[in-house]
């Protein structure tokens, strides 16, 4: 007993140990990821999904399988805080409702004019006041926060394939092969972006600079910013729902 107690306690400590090394990295992306909620809460909660999130790859985690505990972790960290700010249901269904439409007018324009509408274009496709579209894109960002991931489920993907998919832990040769076209697909996407958008994301998402470092990077305003990051989101999620991969 005294035996097993001793290894509880050593694994416990091993725990704490991988904790708070990561604890920087958690609470990078919950700031991150709450940036423009006005709830002061949001990144408390952000912070306590990731700590949960990175205890169960600890607990999930399998050496053998190849992968580092590093790439394993960062998709449960970041799965759990998207699933924390799906859970508040912050958005209406109007607001909603109206990014959907959004999508199917930038697909209907993509196949007419063989690339991606300009802003002006979906706003006069809408029968939208141009600066009210970019108000909603603006507001929009933080219904994009899923961004990303968001884009595989649109392709019909969901989170725990994707997790097997990107440390490459399924046996199933079909499965890769699925899912590198699904890459291949998000990527023929992305090139077709204009290059600002392309260029923001880059800066985004590879880059790791939040919204106020690309402003200051490419000499614009925040908000101009945000909303060429919700154009481009909107972009991919339009041309991504012509292909289902259920």
């Amino acid at each position: 007993m005294a035996k097993r107690s001793g290894y509880l306690k050593k694994e416990q400590s091993e725990k704490e140990r991988i904790v708070e090394e990561y604890l920087p990295i958690i609470k990078n992306l919950a700031f991150k990821m709450s940036k423009g909620f006005d709830d002061e809460m949001t990144t408390e909660d952000l912070i306590s999904a990731g700590v949960m999130g990175l205890l169960e790859a600890i607990e999930k985690y399998d050496p053998t399988k190849g992968a580092q505990l590093k790439t394993f972790a960062y998709l449960r960290i970041r799965g759990a805080m998207i699933d924390e700010l799906r859970a508040r249901d912050w958005f209406s269904r109007s607001v909603r409702n109206k990014a959907k439409k959004i999508e199917e007018t930038i697909a209907t324009l993509e196949s007419r004019l063989g690339r991606f509408p300009s802003e002006e274009e979906i706003a006069y496709e809408l029968d939208m006041d141009f600066e009210k579209y970019l108000e909603f894109i603006k507001d929009y960002k933080n219904l994009s926060v899923f961004s990303i991931d968001e884009l595989y489920e649109t392709l019909g993907e969901d989170k725990e394939r994707l997790i097997r998919y990107v440390i490459e832990e399924s046996e199933s040769p079909a499965e890769l092969a699925e899912f590198r076209e699904l890459e291949g697909l998000l990527a023929k996407a992305i090139e077709k972006l204009p290059e600002k958008q392309k260029l923001v994301l880059s800066l985004y998402y590879y880059e790791d600079l939040n919204m106020k470092e690309i402003a200051l990077a490419l000499e614009i305003t925040e908000t101009r910013v945000c909303q060429i990051h919700s154009q481009a989101i909107l972009n991919l999620k339009a041309i991504l729902k012509k292909y289902n991969f259920r």
